[in-house]
């Protein structure tokens, strides 16, 4: 397997055995990763935000872009592939629109100022878009459009990738990332509409199954050789996942590369970079970040109440056989969130020991 890239070659070189999980409340989760970001430089404010950006990833469930990731930013910090303060700069401000230099500075933070910008100049001018390019991993792509949700409009993001990981339809090379697309709209009883989805399979889940021993299914990923493969390991030695939709996956990710980094004079295909690792390496991501200020074609109430009119018909579609229950894309996200907050967020054991580990190198006490 190829260190130079892989983010999770050292889990795996530390250990065969299949990783075990503890339960921890939202409230020791977020004050450990705070202190964590603090202790390594971050300024407070921007360490609340990002901490907020992986923890809300962990209570929904999508525990394949929480803490665990958290654990390669606190790396890339120390060996200087993200910068801790916020060193991005605005190249250009007109009118709906913007483009800001990320300048390697931590992800989330830019990205959330990056999205308000866009809300800001959506109040104003109706619809607001914002570009970053030289930017890290923004890591969970709901995040950013829920932000405009919150405020009673429609957010809209999407992103290309530090690393080629997916082939072209019928290809066998990787060409483009995962670059995932979310959508998010507010509704009046509902909880929020939230689509986000990658192109691909993500490769950290590709990884949650290589610890958990299991199979993945067929049609994710080839081997090394072109051929498909269900063995998780296979992956993450050939690094090729395979699009949803075949031609279609591909086109829509192709159509990412063309909205973010062409558009926003980023490094096509990210430039060559190779992800999370080498920890000191640019991960030459370029993000969009679009809102659509609903009142300025509707009100907002009528947009809303036709929202929950579109989210209860999927509900009332019935399941068929095999299903207990029909759902609204994001949906089950906010009732495992609401269960989360209860019963604390499960995390890896291995997660656990290594940011504990981080942890005593910079006197921060142990996550327990």
């Amino acid at each position: 397997m190829n260190d130079s890239w892989n983010p999770y070659a050292q889990a795996i070189a530390a250990s065969s055995a299949r990783s075990e999980r503890v339960i921890v409340s939202e409230v020791d989760l977020r004050k450990f990763c705070t202190a964590m970001l603090v202790a390594y430089g971050v300024p407070r404010d921007d360490a609340d935000l990002t901490v907020d950006v992986f923890v809300q990833s962990d209570l929904r469930g999508e525990e394949s872009h929480g803490i665990r990731l958290l654990l390669q930013v606190l790396y890339r910090i120390k060996a200087g592939g993200d910068f801790p303060g916020d060193r991005s700069e605005i190249v250009s401000d007109r009118a709906a629109t913007a483009l800001i230099d990320a300048k390697r500075s931590l992800g989330q933070p830019v990205a959330v100022r990056a999205m308000q910008l866009a809300i800001d100049k959506a109040r104003q001018f109706g619809i607001g878009m914002v570009g970053v390019r030289n930017a890290n991993s923004y890591t969970s792509a709901k995040y950013y459009p829920l932000m405009a949700a919150a405020q009673g409009m429609i957010g809209i993001t999407y992103t290309n990738s530090g690393v080629q990981l997916v082939t072209p339809h019928g290809g066998r090379k990787p060409l483009v990332g995962t670059n995932p697309l979310s959508i998010a709209a507010p509704a009046l009883e509902n909880s929020p509409f939230v689509l986000d989805m990658a192109i691909s399979p993500a490769m950290e889940k590709i990884f949650q199954a290589y610890e958990r021993d299991e199979k993945i299914p067929a049609g994710w990923a080839i081997d090394v050789d072109g051929y498909d493969t269900e063995n998780p390991a296979d992956v993450l030695a050939s690094r090729s996942l395979l699009p949803w939709g075949g031609y279609k996956g591909f086109g829509l990710g192709l159509a990412h590369e063309i909205l973010t980094c062409v558009l926003m004079g980023g490094q096509l295909f990210g430039g060559g970079a190779t992800g999370f690792l080498p920890h000191d390496g640019p991960m030459n991501v370029s993000q969009t970040f679009q809102a659509i200020s609903i009142e300025h074609f509707i009100s907002l109430e009528q947009f809303k109440r036709q929202m929950d009119e579109a989210l209860n018909a999927v509900h009332a579609s019935g399941p068929r056989p095999g299903f207990d229950e029909v759902y609204y894309p994001g949906e089950k996200g906010f009732l495992e969130e609401q269960r989360r907050a209860r019963e604390g967020i499960p995390v890896q054991q291995r997660v656990v020991s290594e940011l504990n580990a981080l942890a005593a190198e910079v006197q921060v006490g142990p996550l327990a």
